[in-house]
């Protein structure tokens, strides 16, 4: 016991040496405010009455904030000691840090002292139960503190109370926290600084053709000081006449300094389950009806006039959708392959990932969503779906997805990509390829000349399962929008790829421009064999003529061949075989020039003139003097520009 006791003095006198040394060095220059003198020496008293036996109660710390998870200070020690001392444990001990211990602390007092909810929040409700459980006279911040030592000057009031006009008419979404509702800036006078202590919120559900009780809308209210949240409460804690809802609600640390403006909040907890009856028709409002200022004389005033105080804001409570404002645009994406020529395997061996489409998904709103189901349409030419291929692959954003295929289905047929479960973000823009795996030549039905068409219709589009964060199904009117198609491409074990160089046009004649000269100038590349293209050219209205390079030209719009004449020269080898065509060999490039001459007046009237290529006739035989596969694919491109002609 002796030992005990010593134990006891020794901390007792080192405790009564600390409170010295703090009040030794509080020179002027120095000085801690009276606020944090108080709230050392009620921790060290605290600790005095745990050390020696004594009850914490005795400790009266003062609060001028809210004390929560990750915040440090002496009113923290202070709160710690007198909730050990009053059998709360805080295995750490009194550190002065508010973690995971001094929250579950906290807790279990709010718990025992009936303080609700009892999440270890230390805040107004529970600053204003300790007051009057502890007996304290302190100032707490649940009440509004009526003392002056931290504001500036004797005389204060608010200068101006001007509303944002962005905050109306705003949507509160089911189950949306902290939606702002209402915001306004507050201007204090130069005399001095005020503490706002109290604003009177009113909610008027008079108006609503749903249900006029507020807490089938909002669970709770917050009021907020820029970042800072000055007050909660519950929206049952609201008094109700005549559908009128108010609260008095107490605020914490909501101090303007004098000629200053801050800007405040108010926001809204809205149910998670709003029924729709009560969605269809709501005109709720909200104000603050007056404001409690505390000067620095100590002197409390309420305003109830100045600015925009008194004036009310509209909100509209709206399905989760409504207010995430969520849409799911599709498109194609620029890279995404041209009408071409594929060579696949002349024997049985599948020619894999044949890109048929690419495309671009793009969510807009603040809800993310789930896609569990991407249906696209496959429109094949010559031959059954299933016969060109057994495989389909749907990529999202680098994440693969494969089904297999066995329709037999000549016409367009939606397959669909199912059990996803693929996640994209709000805001996010993610790429998509639809690919295929082409049977070989030798494979049953697949022939030269076979194409497959990928594309995400509307249709596709409307049908996609695609859910946001409330498990509601996009909408296919509003909430999803755009397409993806794609070009056919042409399955062989051998042909030709053709590539741009240039086009241009020129005038002469008798008046310098009624004889139009016109050249195309491109690339053909031999693939998968030796192929062999004719020399031969002409105009047409439509299409190509079988064994030439065919041209076609239009007047502003209207096609001709009066007074058209066309040559083909192959500027790499003018070497003719004895049918008279051009030999390329497999891998080998070859450039040619098509030349256009249109003569007026036999071309037709005055107007605007152009040569576009129609097509190139090639074959694998040699002495097939009139070439009988055209090459007519992704020619979008091999036109010149118009010429005006008189």
């Amino acid at each position: 016991m002796t030992n005990i006791a010593n134990n006891v003095a020794t901390k007792l006198f080192g405790a009564f040496v600390a409170v010295a040394m703090i009040v030794s060095v509080a020179t002027p220059a120095q000085a801690a405010t009276v606020a944090e003198l108080e709230a050392m020496i009620a921790s060290l008293t605290a600790q005095l009455a745990a050390l020696s036996g004594g009850s914490s109660s005795a400790a009266a710390c003062t609060f001028t904030r809210s004390l929560t998870d990750g915040v440090s200070g002496s009113d923290v020690t202070c709160l710690q000691n007198y909730l050990i001392g009053g059998g709360f444990s805080i295995p750490a001990g009194a550190t002065g840090y508010f973690g995971s211990q001094t929250t579950a602390a906290v807790a279990a007092w709010q718990a025992a002292n009936g303080v609700s909810p009892a999440v270890g929040y230390f805040g107004p409700v529970s600053q204003a139960k300790y007051a009057m459980v502890a007996g304290s006279t302190g100032s707490t911040g649940s009440t509004g503190s009526t003392g002056s030592s931290d504001l500036a000057g004797s005389f204060g009031s608010i200068s101006d109370m001007d509303l944002l006009g962005q905050y109306n008419n705003e949507e509160v979404g089911e189950g949306e926290d902290e939606v702002r509702v209402y915001g306004f800036d507050l201007e204090a006078e130069d005399e001095g600084d005020i503490r706002l202590s109290a604003m009177t919120l009113k909610f008027n559900t008079a108006s609503n053709t749903g249900s006029n009780r507020l807490n089938k809308y909002v669970d709770s209210v917050e009021i907020w000081m820029g970042d800072d949240r000055v007050a909660s409460v519950d929206v049952d804690d609201f008094s109700e006449n005549s559908n009128v809802y108010t609260k008095t609600v107490a605020l914490d640390g909501a101090i303007v300094r004098a000629d200053d403006t801050e800007r405040f909040y108010i926001t809204v907890d809205a149910a998670s389950n709003i029924d729709s009856s009560d969605i269809s028709g709501d005109a709720t409002t909200i104000e603050v009806d007056s404001i409690r200022v505390v000067d620095g004389s100590g002197v409390t005033t309420t305003d109830s006039t100045t600015g925009d105080i008194g004036t009310t804001r509209a909100m509209d409570f709206v399905n989760f959708s409504t207010s995430a404002d969520t849409e799911l645009k599709i498109r194609t994406a620029s890279d995404s392959p041209e009408a071409g020529i594929v060579i696949i395997d002349d024997g049985t061996s599948d020619t894999d990932d044949v890109v048929l489409l690419k495309g671009r998904l793009e969510l807009e709103g603040d809800s993310d969503v789930v896609i569990d189901e991407f249906p696209v349409t496959f429109t094949p030419t010559n031959a059954q779906i299933g016969q060109l291929t057994g495989s389909i692959k749907l990529v999202l954003d680098g994440k693969e997805f494969t089904e297999s295929v066995s329709s037999t289905a000549t016409t367009a047929t939606t397959l669909t990509f199912d059990d996803l479960d693929f996640t994209l973000e709000a805001g996010d823009t993610i790429d998509f390829v639809v690919m295929a795996d082409i049977n070989g030549e030798d494979s049953t039905g697949v022939d030269n000349g076979d194409t497959l068409k990928a594309s995400v219709t509307a249709s596709n589009r409307d049908l996609m399962d695609v859910e946001n964060e409330e498990g509601d199904q996009l909408s296919d009117s509003s909430e999803k929008s755009g397409t993806a198609i794609g070009k056919a491409q042409e399955f062989r074990t051998s042909g030709i790829q053709l590539e741009l160089v240039s086009t241009s046009e020129s005038s002469t004649g008798a008046d310098n421009n009624n004889t139009g000269t016109f050249t195309i100038k491109y690339k053909v590349t031999a693939v998968g064999d030796t192929v062999y293209v004719s020399s031969l050219a002409d105009s047409k209205l439509s299409g190509v003529t079988t064994g030439k390079t065919s041209v076609l030209v239009d007047r502003s719009g209207t096609a001709t061949v009066g007074g058209v004449s066309v040559a083909l020269s192959n500027n790499t080898d003018k070497t003719l075989n004895s049918a008279g065509l051009f030999e390329i060999e497999e891998g080998e490039t070859h450039t040619f020039t098509l030349t256009t001459s249109v003569s007026l007046p036999s071309a037709g009237a005055d107007g605007l003139f152009r040569a576009v290529l129609g097509g190139v006739s090639w074959d694998t035989d040699s002495t097939d003097a009139t070439p009988d596969n055209a090459y007519t694919s992704d020619l979008d491109e091999f036109e010149t520009e118009y010429l005006s002609l008189i």
